[in-house]
């Protein structure tokens, strides 16, 4: 651990040395930040049957986590700059050399050209951050769709990493008051040993975002995109078998915001997925796969209450809607080519919403109608308090055509396999949610916050699963 962390002390001064490089100017910064974390029962009691209603495995968590991350941006022309960030995470008293909590990463590596060719083009390569809209469909800083990877607490707790860079290639174009933004992002290389490589097994986003300033008094915005994900990992082994097809999703979608009135602003945002959605290969003869077509939308809005002004309250409520599928198990290939239905769930795609919630740890966002309302305040100078209400529902209740219920499909924060709970197939309520948060700025660089949760499953569950999960997550973050 030791000669790591001097290793990375030494790129970082490295890059801050102009004698190596023509560097106008150079920035250091970085942030410690600092957790307890306390969760009990993420898995709703899955531990409990009938026949043995003590919960003996109830899943209890208490943990100390620290995230520190360094980051080094040089200028090295007008319009060329280059970014290292170095990241490690881990628990307390885990930085054995055997263990991932060891490792320093490359989490930031990107090269930025700025007005390159004519000067409304900024392209950026390497691994990097970045995010659309309200973020319903692509955000690189989203932990819900990160693979395991080398974090540190992986096996801890998954969804809090900051470990989210994507590598990618962004060519912006920026003609004020619109913006056009194509995108590419390697997602997985599959195997590359290959000389060629045959495997095909790559996984890769593309896409499309332009935004548009109405420039009216309401600062209205108008964002058209168009996202498409190729997955060629998702086919049998045999290489160029007739009839294998890639998991391809194509996502336009429609987003607007406007502030109707003085402190009120709603959006809103509309997505549907088509492509191919490929399923369990079984026969070497049979490929089952579906068309897809799924949906998506969303609401927002925001109100700065005029009441109390020096206490600054405001009221969201957002609404989410993300197709299911009715027919899961339903499938159709080169042999069976007659199937009608199609798949109709939506697929999460790279999306970053919901952070710090229970549900958010606990379920994909496919399958849906999500209602959330919150109130904050800041009661006094640089504190912070919000408390937040969330419902969740079915669009579709589960499958019980073979004969037998599906289960309700459940992830878990420590990257353990999911757990899968019996359902009710007559009932779409997934729960409730209730969130307080608590934010202190001690200074300008130095911020607290406190997150509780509760999640109390709904009726979906039976009555052996549906035990209520809480957290508890205690943070402190300083910034340099």
């Amino acid at each position: 651990m030791r000669k790591q962390l001097l290793l990375a002390v030494l790129m970082v001064a490295a890059l801050a040395v102009p004698s190596f490089a023509s560097v106008q100017n150079i920035k250091i910064s970085g942030d410690v930040d600092s957790t307890y974390l306390y969760r009990h029962n993420f898995d709703l009691g899955a531990g409990l049957t009938a026949a043995a209603p003590t919960n003996t495995s109830d899943r209890l968590q208490s943990n100390f986590l620290t995230q520190t991350r360094l980051r080094a941006d040089a200028d090295l022309s007008d319009n060329v700059s280059a970014t290292v960030g170095l990241i490690n995470e881990r628990s307390w008293n885990q930085d054995d050399s055997t263990t991932a909590n060891d490792s320093i990463d490359i989490n930031l590596a990107f090269v930025t050209l700025r007005e390159m060719l004519y000067s409304p083009l900024t392209v950026v390569i390497g691994r990097q951050v970045f995010s659309y809209g309200n973020s319903l469909i692509v955000d690189a800083t989203g932990t819900n769709n990160v693979g395991p990877g080398a974090s540190g607490i992986t096996g801890v707790a998954q969804d809090l990493t900051k470990q989210t860079a994507m590598d990618a290639v962004r060519a912006i174009l920026n003609y004020d008051p619109l913006k056009v933004e194509f995108l590419y992002s390697k997602i997985s290389s599959g195997t590359v040993t290959g000389v060629p490589d045959l495997a095909r097994d790559d996984v890769d986003l593309y896409g499309v975002n332009t935004t548009y300033n109405l420039g009216d008094d309401m600062k209205s915005v108008v964002e058209a995109y168009f996202f498409a994900k190729i997955d060629q990992s998702v086919k049998r082994s045999t290489i160029d078998s007739t009839g294998d097809k890639n998991d391809v999703i194509y996502v336009p979608g429609l987003r607007a915001s406007t502030n109707i009135l003085d402190g009120l602003n709603i959006q809103g945002e509309f997505a549907w997925q088509r492509g191919n959605k490929v399923g369990t290969t079984t026969s070497s003869s049979d490929i089952a796969n579906q068309k897809r077509e799924a949906y998506a939308a969303q609401f927002i809005s925001n109100y700065s209450i005029p009441v109390a002004e020096e206490y600054k309250p405001n009221a969201q409520y957002v609404y989410t809607w993300v197709s299911g599928d009715q027919n899961p198990g339903d499938s159709y290939g080169n042999t069976n080519p007659g199937s009608v239905n199609r798949w109709t769930a939506w697929d999460p795609m790279f999306e970053n919403q919901g952070g710090g919630k229970v549900y958010n740890t606990l379920f994909d966002l496919t399958n849906m109608h999500i209602h959330s309302a919150s109130l904050s305040a800041k009661p006094m100078e640089d504190v912070t308090v919000k408390g937040t209400w969330s419902g969740l529902w079915l669009d579709k209740n589960v499958d019980c055509t073979s004969g037998t219920c599906d289960s309700i499909t459940i992830r878990q924060p420590d990257a353990t396999a999911s757990r899968t709970l019996a359902a009710n197939s007559s009932k779409k309520g997934l729960g409730n949610e209730f969130d307080v948060e608590l934010m202190y700025d001690y200074t300008e660089d130095v911020q607290f916050g406190l997150n509780l949760g509760w999640f109390n499953p709904g009726k979906v569950f039976t009555s052996v699963n549906d035990d209520m999960a809480s957290q508890a997550i205690l943070h402190g973050n300083v910034a340099f």
